[in-house]
């Protein structure tokens, strides 16, 4: 998930999901639905942050790339085989 600031409260501005899986290659839906409005709203329905922006940056702290704060998160869920 990428949000406008480092905050879990940020909003969310842009999103991928990429299921473990090899039938699904990586896609981005450009009308695709937000899931969440910002990264803690994921978190409290489960998910897992696993890697935060970096909260350092050399130079002006809020520039940023194209990406804005990029935050990865995971969910496990059984899968029926």
């Amino acid at each position: 998930m990428n949000t406008v600031s480092r905050s879990l409260r940020a909003p969310v501005v842009g999103f991928a999901i990429h299921e473990p899986v090899h039938s699904d290659p990586p896609q981005i839906e450009v009308d695709a639905e937000m899931p969440y409005e910002t990264v803690h709203s994921a978190v409290l329905d489960g998910w897992r942050v696993v890697s935060f922006p970096a909260q350092r940056v050399d130079g002006d702290p809020e520039v940023v790339g194209v990406f804005g704060y990029e935050f990865i998160l995971e969910q496990m869920v059984e899968i029926d085989a």
